[in-house]
Formats: structure tokens, C-alpha cells, sequence
């Protein structure tokens, strides 16, 4: 004689699988799972519906939807189709994954600006510039936010990019001399695979006279430049004639905005540069 068929009353399966009684009946109203309802009004499951539940918590797992595991029950997917679901999902799991490693790289990034403005606002030292990726040169600020917003757009990831704003330092005044967009070394993992940085000259770490100052305005003015060119004077040091100026963190305010601006001066290399 065959076994008699265990059955489990909702508040049974709940135990079993560690769903609550309200998941239970979410997934069966979703039509994912069905209960035998007998004479006495109870609904029953079954040792398969146990093991279809199994199924389900793992599907559920790779994060389907119960309506992706709804439709699947309801077509009775084959192995070529199931293939092509879960490659399809792989995708999106990794472009998510994608996304929550940028979200962290950018928070790396700010976490650094704010490590460096601890450490160097209204100091000066010698330090060679960043080497970075040259995206674009513009003409100014203004249009390299116009092709940051175009970029950042079509490209995943381009967003990390910064705003080196350039200088010429003449006569008791800054000229500007154009606006380039730059990614660090060391974010090519966090750009979309499409796009190709090795194909974009890199920037010269060319030694320079490095500060940070807090300032009401997006652009240094040319007391920054002075202060700098004094510094560098009292240590028999050159500079080149060009001030780089990155605005490396804004904090936006009701009335007023602080922007940190980070400054390079590059210098005419002797024995005391690095």
C-alpha cells in the first residue's frame, strides 16, 4: 500500500519554508502556488507544494519577479527559453552591480575631496598634477557642462569626470584658456565597457605649486594666482604661467554657495621640483 500523502495545514508550510502567512497567500493569489481546499473549509499543501515553494524562494532569489515566475509557470518554459531568461537576467544583475560600484567609486571620490581639503585648504606644497584622461577640451566652463551633461548622458559612468578650468596668469589678471574634462587613472573599470579611455590622450604629471581655497565663486580670482607665485618666488621656484582650477566639492546653500577650489600652478622644473 502507498504512503498517504502528507499534507500541511498554511500555518504548517509557513514553518517549514519561512515565509509568512501573507506571503503564502500573495503567491497564491499570483496563481505561483495553489492550496486543495477540503469539505471543512481549510486549504491543504502538499509535500510537492512544499517543494514547488522551494523552487519559487530560489527563483526569487536571483531576484524574478513573481510575475516573471507567474509567466513561467504559465508557459511552462522550456530549457532554450529558461536559457534565455536567465541570461538576459545575468545582464541586468550585472549592470546593476555596474551601478552600485560607480555609486561607491563616487563616494570614494568626495571622500577623498574632503580628506584633501582637511589636509591642504590654505596650504601651499609642490605636487605633480593628476594623471588623468583627456575627454574634451572646451571653451569654457559653461560649455564643458553642456558636453559633461551630453556625455554623462550616453555614456555610463562619464559623470565622474572633472572640470580642469585653465589660466594664463597675466598682468594682474586670469585669462581663461578653456575648460578640459578629465577621469582619473583608475576609473576605467567604472565606465561603461562601450566606451574606450585608452583611445583619449593623458594628461603631463608635470610638477606644480598645489593649494586649496574656499571661494563664493566657481572660478579663481587672481589674488589665488598671486599668493601662490609668492610662495613659489620665496623658494627660488618658477612658476610656468598657468593655473589649473578644479572645483573638486560644492556645497550649495540657500542664499550662497562654498565652492572648494582646488589649484595647480605648474612650475619650470630645476633640481628643487619634485
Amino acid at each position: 500500500m502507498a504512503d498517504k500523502k502528507k499534507e500541511y495545514l498554511i500555518g504548517d508550510v509557513s514553518r517549514i519554508v519561512g515565509l509568512s502567512r501573507d506571503a503564502l497567500r500573495f503567491y497564491e493569489k499570483k496563481g505561483v502556488i495553489r492550496a486543495n481546499k477540503k469539505e471543512n473549509g481549510y486549504r491543504y499543501f502538499s509535500d510537492e507544494d512544499i517543494y514547488r515553494l522551494m523552487c519559487i524562494v530560489y527563483r526569487r532569489k536571483m531576484n524574478d519577479s513573481l510575475e516573471e515566475i507567474r509567466e513561467s509557470v504559465k508557459d511552462n518554459r522550456s530549457v532554450a527559453g529558461m536559457r534565455r531568461h536567465l541570461e538576459q537576467r545575468i545582464k541586468e544583475e550585472e549592470e546593476e552591480i555596474l551601478r552600485r560600484r560607480q555609486s561607491i567609486a563616487r563616494m570614494s571620490l568626495s571622500l577623498k575631496d574632503m580628506d584633501c581639503i582637511e589636509d591642504c585648504m590654505g596650504k601651499y606644497s609642490l605636487k605633480k598634477f593628476p594623471q588623468a584622461y583627456i575627454l574634451d577640451t572646451c571653451e569654457d566652463i559653461y560649455d564643458g557642462l553642456r558636453q559633461w551633461f551630453s556625455m554623462s548622458s550616453e555614456v555610463s559612468g562619464l559623470d565622474m569626470a572633472y572640470f580642469y578650468n585653465m589660466f594664463s596668469v597675466e598682468h594682474e589678471s586670469l585669462e581663461n584658456r578653456g575648460t578640459q574634462l578629465l577621469v582619473y587613472r583608475g576609473l576605467e573599470y567604472f565606465i561603461s565597457k562601450s566606451f574606450d579611455l585608452s583611445r583619449y590622450p593623458l594628461t603631463d604629471t608635470v610638477p606644480c605649486i598645489y593649494t586649496i581655497e574656499s571661494s563664493k565663486e566657481l572660478l579663481p580670482d587672481y589674488a589665488a594666482a598671486e599668493k601662490m607665485t609668492e610662495w613659489a618666488e620665496k623658494r627660488g621656484i618658477t612658476p610656468s604661467g598657468m593655473l589649473y582650477s578644479n572645483n573638486m566639492s560644492s556645497f550649495l546653500g540657500e542664499e550662497t554657495d562654498t565652492y572648494y577650489l582646488e589649484l595647480y600652478m605648474p612650475v619650470i622644473q630645476s633640481d628643487q621640483t619634485p
